[in-house]
């Protein structure tokens, strides 16, 4: 890993840099334009990944390297933690950890900090921050069970917490210091992805099973909505954003089909992978490419990569 870390440095920088200068005002623009109904349909190149022998796959982040984390699904099982790098999907499980209870992987860092979420012997849920060798059970102080959404080459945190009442409440890690936060009137807030400059996107509700929003977190704290136009009624969720402002989610129309969208510059953007009933982008890096699982017609769900047409 260390020759790889050290090749992975400069890169990483010269993206924060680039990020500085972009997203500077990119991502709020967005959301406060996120009612627009300027829409279009991407352009993209699809390659579908399934996990060797699964039932079913799920990708959940992908980083500027193509390394890819997520879970797959065996018969039986609960699903279980992977990555996919170097053209090689590998099972996760640090020191044993995690065994056969549940547990998902999120995305890779640029700098190969790998994060996962797991559930322990008695049901409670538990962040893991695995690197260089290194694994760190992230647990928010007071609070029954926590989940590792997002980190960023700083080791800026965007995760969860819920206690008894099964209520989710938001929080950033930076520096080792947490910080909670709600949407304001928010029954759940759930922040899901996180870039370099401490931007978050997320979702939140009024109520159990109400209509979803999603949403933005500027780096000081300012929270917007974003919905996508005639949204049906399950509503829409942001899941993650990269260094140039570019956030990728998923909504449900009027006849609970799910789709995927794009939002940049106030724009929305649809997506769906070609012959799928159901497609759910999870994840954008800098380059443009994601990554997300899709329903086929016989209901198997699939890994996918999707590739900005040239």
């Amino acid at each position: 890993m260390s020759s790889q870390r050290n090749a992975r440095l400069p890169l990483a920088a010269s993206l924060f840099v680039v990020a500085l200068a972009a997203s500077a005002g990119t991502a709020l623009a967005d959301s406060d334009a996120a009612t627009s109904t300027d829409t279009t349909t991407a352009n993209y190149t699809f390659q579908t990944l399934d996990y060797p022998g699964a039932s079913g796959t799920v990708i959940w982040g992908l980083n500027d390297f193509g390394e890819l984390g997520g879970e797959y699904h065996r018969p039986g099982f609960p699903p279980h933690a992977m990555i996919y790098r170097n053209g090689n999907f590998e099972s996760l499980d640090p020191n044993g950890l995690f065994g056969d209870r549940f547990s998902a992987a999120g995305t890779p860092s640029d700098i190969g900090t790998l994060i996962a979420d797991y559930a322990d012997t008695s049901g409670r849920m538990h962040g893991v921050v695995m690197q260089w060798g290194q694994v760190e059970t992230v647990d928010f102080a007071g609070h029954l069970n926590a989940n590792v959404d997002g980190i960023n080459i700083f080791g800026g945190i965007a995760g969860v917490y819920w206690d008894a009442d099964g209520v989710y409440h938001g929080v950033v890690r930076n520096w080792g210091r947490d910080t909670p936060f709600d949407f304001a009137g928010a029954y759940d807030t759930y922040p899901l992805g996180i870039n370099n400059a401490g931007e978050i996107v997320g979702y939140w509700n009024t109520a159990r099973h109400a209509q979803w929003h999603g949403f933005y977190r500027s780096p000081d704290g300012q929270l917007s909505q974003i919905d996508v136009p005639n949204a049906g009624p399950f509503g829409t969720v942001t899941i993650s954003i990269n260094d140039v402002g570019q956030i990728v989610g998923y909504y449900a129309d009027n006849a609970n089909h799910y789709h995927s969208f794009i939002l940049r510059h106030g724009r929305f953007q649809f997506l769906d992978v070609p012959g799928a009933v159901q497609t759910f982008a999870n994840s954008i890096n800098n380059f443009g490419v994601i990554a997300g699982d899709y329903y086929d017609a016989s209901g198997k769900q699939h890994g996918f990569i999707a590739r900005p047409s040239r």
